[in-house]
């Protein structure tokens, strides 16, 4: 049977953050433009070149200079030039270049954006951005430098490398250098591409490398938050949890969908588990009744999903985003014609806004993995198990407390990084732009903050595994849960516990990559569902 060819058509409209994930997870996925949606921006093309001709009419970006030049005049024949001008005056971004699965998200976003017929550009400009996803032709962008009411600079080094400017980095199957010699690479002609009047403003101009970074944090968040709710159930092995708490009645009290599905996941990862039953506390000379445990645990549903709320309400936002016209100017047809207008659609403060409530709740998230994670090494609060976790003797063997302080540190950092980058505006441009979204801050910030989340929950993860070790032979004859069972057998598989102090930092190592690479989720998302 013949290989059915994975694809996604642009048209400027209906464009999924369901499709958005897919093309992240799978940089197979080839992209096509439209036929609809190519004659569209073929038609509203001709109209540009109108103006630049026969009706010489004055519209910003276009026959005009940029921000504050706008009162100077470009002449229809100096556009050539005005268009490289734009990328080399742009194309100064700083710092560490973003992951290539964002630039990719940019360069799909970018394309469905100008589909829809409000930027002007000839499909071509479209149709050469989709032959470098399809190729596989990575620009190199550099992190610093936008503002947030438009991503000029990042987008410009974007534009670099699709005109062929010798100047254009970017990357193929793995190798970084000029995009001159990758497009050679590619089997692709190295002759240059220029760009044609009001294309390099409507490539760079609107919230482009936000929104791409918007997409990629709340899919990893997503599965982060997942990953939480599954270091808690196996922390509730650990300490012999009351699992009451988790009552569906309780949940169906408040009737917030988020935190009902939390306790119903928790529920079936402990499904079986004789850890987390009286009889399991008795092991360890439990004879009263725990009743609750302290909030860390019992509250997590309540925080677990209003972490998954938030992210649900930043779904939204980027929902919207995904198809709309963020360039300025914008071009509309109507019945006399078509009519050019100004405004701010390019400002990404609803982005900045939404970033920064991510990475607050974010960091909560980490808030409350580390206070579980502290309760197990300290023998006032774990009920029974050993200072420290310390496998051997106490003293001698000083065992799990600098590994968890980690989590302390990490946390102490994204407490300061959750400081919101949205009011933080500072005029830039002689003043014509003087409020500034600062949503690219909101990006960095965030991305740190979901570096941090991964480690934590290592963590968390690593201690409630070695705590189980430390008491699984008093626990005999009684079985750990369905999910956390398998959890427990993932980790060790990997890391081993550690009865005498060793070098514990390579096997700390090993279970963030086991977290990073999306190992325990992937491979226990059956019981979630």
């Amino acid at each position: 049977m013949p290989v059915e060819t994975k694809q996604i058509i642009i048209d400027g409209e209906t464009l999924s953050l369901q499709q958005m994930t897919s093309f992240l997870e799978d940089p197979s996925i080839q992209v096509a433009l439209s036929p609809q949606a190519r004659e569209r921006v073929q038609k509203s093309r001709r109209q540009v070149e109108r103006w630049l001709t026969a009706e010489r009419k004055v519209i910003y970006g276009i026959t005009t200079g940029l921000g504050k030049l706008k009162d100077y005049v470009v002449a229809e024949r100096d556009q050539a030039n005005f268009q490289q001008n734009i990328l080399y005056s742009h194309a100064v971004g700083l710092g560490p270049c973003f992951p290539d699965d964002v630039v990719r998200l940019a360069m799909l976003l970018r394309a469905n954006v100008l589909s829809r017929g409000h930027s002007g550009v000839r499909p071509e400009l479209i149709e050469r951005i989709l032959m470098f996803l399809n190729k596989g032709i990575i620009p190199l962008i550099p992190q610093i430098g936008s503002l947030g009411v438009g991503d000029l600079q990042p987008m410009a080094h974007l534009g670099l490398c699709l005109v062929g400017a010798p100047e254009g980095e970017a990357r193929y199957q793995g190798e970084a250098g000029s995009a001159v010699q990758q497009l050679q690479k590619a089997g692709i002609s190295p002759v240059p591409f220029p760009l044609a009047a009001r294309e390099a403003l409507a490539l760079m101009s609107g919230s482009t490398m936000v929104l791409a970074n918007a997409i990629y944090a709340c899919h990893k968040a997503k599965q982060l938050s997942q990953l939480a709710d599954i270091a808690l159930a196996l922390n509730l092995e650990a300490m012999r949890g009351e699992i009451n708490a988790f009552d569906e009645r309780i949940q169906n009290a408040r009737g917030i969908p988020a935190q009902i599905e939390t306790a119903r996941q928790v529920r079936a990862l402990l499904e079986g588990s004789g850890w987390v039953t009286d009889a399991g506390r008795s092991r360890l000379g439990e004879t009263k009744p725990r009743v609750q445990d302290a909030v860390s645990f019992r509250s997590s549903p309540q925080v677990h999903g209003a972490v998954k709320d938030v992210l649900h309400y930043v779904e939204t936002v980027i929902s919207r985003e995904i198809n709309a016209s963020t360039d300025n100017p914008l071009l509309f047809s109507g019945e006399s014609g078509y009519e050019s207008l100004s405004g701010g659609n390019f400002h990404g403060a609803i982005l900045g806004y939404a970033l920064d409530f991510l990475g607050i709740v974010l960091t909560d998230l980490a808030v409350l993995s580390e206070r579980r994670s502290a309760r197990l090494l300290d023998p006032t609060a774990s009920y029974g198990l050993p200072a420290n976790l310390v496998g051997g003797l106490i003293g001698l063997n000083t065992g799990f407390a600098l590994v968890q302080a980690n989590a302390i540190a990490l946390v102490g950092e994204m407490r300061t990084l959750a400081a919101p980058a949205s009011i933080g505006s500072i005029p830039a441009k002689s003043n014509q732009e003087d409020h500034n979204s600062m949503a690219m801050g909101a990006v960095r910030k965030t991305m740190q903050i979901l570096e941090h989340l991964q480690k934590v929950l290592a963590i968390e993860l690593l201690c409630a595994a070695q705590a189980i070790d430390l008491i699984k032979d008093k626990m005999s004859g009684l079985p750990l849960g369905k999910g956390t069972a398998l959890v427990y057998q993932l980790i060790r598989k990997s890391v081993p516990p550690m009865w005498e102090d060793s070098y514990v930092k390579a096997d700390l190592e090993k279970m963030i990559r086991l977290v990073e690479d999306d190992t325990i989720l992937r491979e226990v998302k059956h019981v979630l569902t």
